[in-house]
């Protein structure tokens, strides 16, 4: 698989699981609206844990989209560090093998 097809691949993972997680989050405040009128210390316990678990979820993407925002991040650093380190790389030997190619054709004519 190339690096093409895995970008490709990862960013249709990334927003699947994005529009999974804001279907969730639509889904439950869908059901914390349709349940405000109804009544009952028990009602309004779950509907407070809710509310909680759903900001603490809401905390948590932030923190997950942050970290994976820095990974890339770093890893777009470091790819771009290796790709200039071996260009120089290819440099070299290129410029290496045109000078032992011009020598041999150089002293060819000289025999």
């Amino acid at each position: 698989m190339n690096r093409k097809s895995q970008r490709a691949e990862i960013a249709l993972h990334r927003a699947r699981v994005s529009d999974s997680f804001q279907e969730l989050l639509a889904g439950t405040e869908d059901l914390l609206r349709s349940t405000a009128t109804y009544t009952g210390s028990e009602i309004e316990a779950a509907r407070e844990r809710l509310k909680r678990q759903l900001a603490e979820a809401r905390e948590s993407a932030g923190e997950w989209e942050t970290a994976a925002r820095q990974r890339a991040r770093r890893a777009s650093v470091y790819a771009d560090e290796v790709v200039h380190e071996h260009a120089w790389k290819s440099a070299g030997v290129a410029a290496l093998v045109g000078v032992l190619l011009g020598c041999c054709l150089a002293s060819g004519g000289r025999r």
